[in-house]
């Protein structure tokens, strides 16, 4: 655990990671502060609330209203992150941080006094521009943009002229181009984009763009063409794509002639199409394929025969596979491994493994790092812990019981932070909390010996670095555990690459060796796990 954030055991429940620099930044809660802007630098030291900007209990970074919470996005641009917040005197607005307190501050008031411009604290960088929903007390919600200064924060079109609101949302981005859905009161809501200009936003069809349960607004970037969940009256959600022309919108296929349609969702880039999960009535949610075309949109295979469907989620590409969890009805949530053919699709775990996993539906999530998957899983003797697999049965283990026994630590909402893994985890002690796991299965660490720095460990490029006091050209070294037993032995050059993936968690011994077989150099390194 990096930081005790809400001490107590209440835990800060710490979500929303976004990088700028060597910072991380994040929204978490604590019991005199509320929900409030921090910062880590992955160390206990360097991990703070950037300011309580509403102060007191009050949350600063959470919108909350009658039907429903939420917590503001973080977007980097420039030196600075920008969010919205509240500090009570100006309600939702636009603000900046560059992780100080001083130089956290409110981008500009659109809306004057308490109430609040946003209601939907969502943004989105598209170019040199952040795009939000905002109302300004005379125009109603429209689109705006912003540079990240008070007068570069402006109004770029009236979509529904006069009080009326055309209600931006659902946005997504292509280069400099961002896509949302909005009304202009005659039209109905249908699918617009903008660079940014009044001329350069424009209404394309009247398609509409639409979140699911899985993805906030589902899209994806294939041949120059974006592919995204469309809803129309005629055909329900279906998967669309578009090139920004009205002509180049169109329907790929109806998946799901019922009028619901069949919401495709989790675009995935692998083999050189678009792989995608997808409902029908016969068959439920299931793996679907696509080459853009009619003929070349299918599906993948029928994991849970009959109208229940195997609901895949967290699709991710290690190496040559895709990896994603699903349920077949006999082995409940698990992990699977495709290829792309039927018979290369099966469970990557399955009931010859002596450690069968169960999956928390609740948080059913994949996350890739340095050439490994990390997820939430259970043997069924422990609680539903960290794991990690490189695609093999023998490569797929727990990293750590973060919560002892049958309790769960359920870690979630991974990030990749240059190579540290923050996630959010809960222990018997603290709470949901945060935490950090270094991303890379065959950690380094050196361990100081006073007047021993011979022989150094990098732990980013997994590297032995040879120094030699004794000005003797080092030849090989050796590998022991504490037991004396000798591991590896390797002839060097400088720096040398060693490889300890079959080691288990441990304190390990190095010993360099001259061409005379004299031992000149030492220390002792750490594997995690």
């Amino acid at each position: 655990m990096i930081k005790d954030l809400n001490i107590g055991g209440g835990g800060s429940n710490p979500s929303n990671f976004t990088q700028l620099g060597k910072l991380t930044f994040f929204i978490a809660f604590d019991s005199k502060h509320g929900y409030e802007l921090w910062v880590t630098d992955g160390t206990e030291s360097g991990t703070e609330m950037v300011k309580d900007i509403n102060p007191g209990m009050a949350d600063g970074c959470r919108y909350n209203n009658s039907v429903s919470s939420k917590l503001s996005t973080i977007v980097p641009l420039g030196k600075n992150v920008y969010f919205f917040a509240n500090d009570v005197e100006h309600g939702f607005e636009l603000w900046c941080s560059d992780g100080t307190e001083n130089g956290t501050h409110m981008v500009k008031d659109i809306m004057s006094g308490q109430i609040s411009a946003s209601i939907e604290p969502t943004l989105v960088r598209a170019g040199n521009y952040l795009y939000f929903a905002a109302n300004d007390g005379a125009l109603g919600n429209e689109l705006w943009r912003s540079n990240g200064t008070d007068t570069g924060t402006l109004l770029v079109k009236d979509l529904n002229p006069g009080y009326k609101s055309s209600n931006p949302q659902c946005f997504f981005v292509d280069s400099n181009m961002a896509y949302f859905a909005a009304s202009d009161g005659s039209a109905g809501y249908g699918l617009w984009k903008t660079d940014g200009s009044d001329l350069g936003t424009v209404y394309i069809k009247n398609v509409l763009p639409t979140p699911t349960a899985f993805d906030s607004v589902p899209y994806i970037k294939y041949k120059g063409q974006i592919y995204f969940n469309g809803y129309d009256l005629d055909n329900g959600a279906e998967l669309w794509k578009t090139d920004g022309t009205t002509s180049g919108t169109i329907i790929i296929k109806d998946i799901n002639t019922d009028k619901e349609g069949s919401t495709p969702c989790l675009f995935t880039l692998f083999k050189d199409e678009i792989i995608f999960v997808a409902k029908t009535s016969k068959c439920g949610y299931e793996l679907w394929q696509t080459d853009g075309t009619v003929t070349g949109t299918s599906m993948l295979k029928d994991i849970y025969p009959g109208k229940q469907g195997s609901n895949p989620q967290s699709l991710t590409v290690l190496n040559d596979k895709l990896y994603f969890i699903a349920n077949d009805s006999i082995h409940g949530p698990n992990l699977w491994v495709t290829d792309l053919s039927d018979t290369g699709t099966h469970l990557l775990l399955n009931d010859s493994n002596p450690v069968p996993l169960t999956f928390n539906q609740a948080s059913q999530n994949l996350f890739l790092s340095r050439n490994r998957l990390y997820f939430n899983a259970s043997t069924g003797t422990s609680g539903f812990e960290l794991w990690t697999t490189d695609g093999t049965s023998a490569g797929t283990r727990m990293l750590r019981d973060l919560c002892p026994g049958m309790c769960s630590s359920n870690p979630v909402n991974f990030y990749s932070s240059d190579t540290t893994i923050l996630f959010s985890a809960s222990d018997d002690e603290h709470g949901r909390e945060l935490w950090k796991s270094v991303a890379d299965s065959t950690l380094l660490q050196e361990i100081n010996e006073p007047g021993r720095r011979d022989v150094r460990i990098d732990p980013l490029r997994k590297e032995l670095m040879v120094l030699s006091r004794t000005g003797n050209d080092i030849a090989y070294i050796k590998v022991f555990d504490l037991g004396g037993h000798e591991l590896l032995t390797q002839d060097i050059k400088k720096p040398i690459p060693i490889s300890i993936d079959s080691f288990e968690g441990g304190i390990y011994y190095i010993r360099a060796y001259d061409k005379f077989d004299r031992m000149i150099a030492f220390t002792r390194f750490v594997k995690e796990w």
